[in-house]
């Protein structure tokens, strides 16, 4: 299954306008492209975006982080071919992230990267484990705290570990049940060597505290906590009872 969520925020003010979330089914993701154009033609905030008015994040699991030392410009490609499948109708994309000292790749389908782009003519494009990889960074400098962290969407595990900012372990897994899930979390854990009893877990994106996937990370990991905004955006009644970490990392592209 494909999700597609959004975020509109007036930055001027750092207001929350909208928050949406869908998830695609599987006849509709046999044909990405109509579905979310769609999805677009049917929402007036999104209709009405101005070009270059938005910021595009990609949840894609092909990915990989590159550090600076190791990596060499025109070889991204290569690099994920050595990682992961990667078809001819696949496109490679890199952007270098100060915070981490290198290069996030990713893998996407072409079309459906042109289809969204052309649509809503993005200011730039990100892989969201970018954003993600930076907030989690500045958080466990700033507490000097070893900490594992986890996003949830679609589907989809990222999982990074840090020591006192330093990242010490991050990978992207999909899951199938939170068995699954909580496999790849405890790997982590176990690559780090840390105690899920000592450790603090942070969540954020398509997860509760009421949700089988959090019941069976808390039957291990004692310390879980939601990832929060480092400056949360003010929010109208009627988003006022949505919990800032789902859209956490819709945040952290901006």
């Amino acid at each position: 299954m494909d999700s597609f969520a959004y975020i509109v925020r007036d930055r001027t003010k750092n207001e929350l306008l909208a928050y949406t979330s869908k998830s695609f089914e599987a006849s509709e993701s046999s044909n990405w492209p109509e579905a979310v154009n769609r999805l677009i033609q049917a929402d007036d905030k999104l209709r009405a975006l101005r070009y270059d008015n938005c910021i595009l994040g990609w949840e894609e699991e092909r990915m990989a982080l590159i550090p600076d030392e190791l990596f060499v410009e025109g070889k991204a490609r290569t690099y994920l071919e050595h990682l992961t499948l990667l078809g001819l109708e696949d496109e490679v994309r890199q952007e270098r992230f100060n915070f981490l000292e290198g290069y996030v790749l990713f893998a996407a389908v072409k079309t459906r990267l042109d289809a969204i782009e052309r649509r809503l003519s993005p200011r730039r494009t990100h892989h969201l484990s970018g954003g993600l990889l930076t907030a989690w960074g500045n958080r466990s400098r700033r507490l000097g705290h070893q900490s594992v962290t986890a996003a949830v969407r679609s589907g989809r595990l990222f999982v990074a570990a840090h020591n006192n900012g330093v990242l010490q372990f991050f990978n992207t897994f999909p899951f199938a049940n939170s068995q699954d899930a909580l496999y790849f979390l405890l790997l982590a854990y176990q690559h780090c060597d840390w105690a899920p009893t000592r450790v603090p877990l942070y969540l954020c994106g398509e997860i509760t505290e009421h949700s089988d996937l959090y019941r069976q990370f808390y039957r291990y990991v004692e310390d879980i906590r939601f990832c929060q905004y480092g400056a949360p955006p003010s929010t109208p009644p009627e988003l006022a009872n949505i919990p800032g970490h789902l859209y956490f990392e819709l945040l952290c592209l901006g």
